[in-house]
């Protein structure tokens, strides 16, 4: 198995999150990431979310983006939770576009 972290584009091993990305607003995606590289469960690809994600027609989402389909589902379902309960299409298109958009496109 590859090293966690190597996949998280905010999360880097610290404790705390640094203020750089307090700062940029984006510390919600450093604690989901760290949250999944704490947890060997956010990981396993039988996991809640990660069933959710797929039933929800995502698991050819993005395939070769270089993000595990582990974290994929774990931004769905923070996304779905914190913006969505519409109706499951509008919920995985604004996903689909949150994530290339905003995940993918900002450093």
């Amino acid at each position: 198995m590859s090293e966690p972290i190597q996949y998280c584009r905010y999360y880097n091993g610290e404790e705390e999150c640094p203020a750089s990305i307090q700062e940029s607003g984006n510390e919600y995606l450093w604690s989901y990431e760290k949250f999944r590289v704490k947890d060997d469960d956010r990981r396993d690809e039988n996991n809640l979310n990660t069933r959710e994600y797929t039933r929800c027609g995502l698991k050819d989402f993005n395939v070769d983006d270089g993000v595990p389909i582990t974290l994929k589902a774990l931004l769905f379902n923070r996304h779905h939770h914190w913006t969505g309960g519409y109706d499951m299409e509008s919920d995985r298109e604004g996903f689909k576009q949150w994530y290339l958009e905003f995940y993918l496109g900002s450093e």
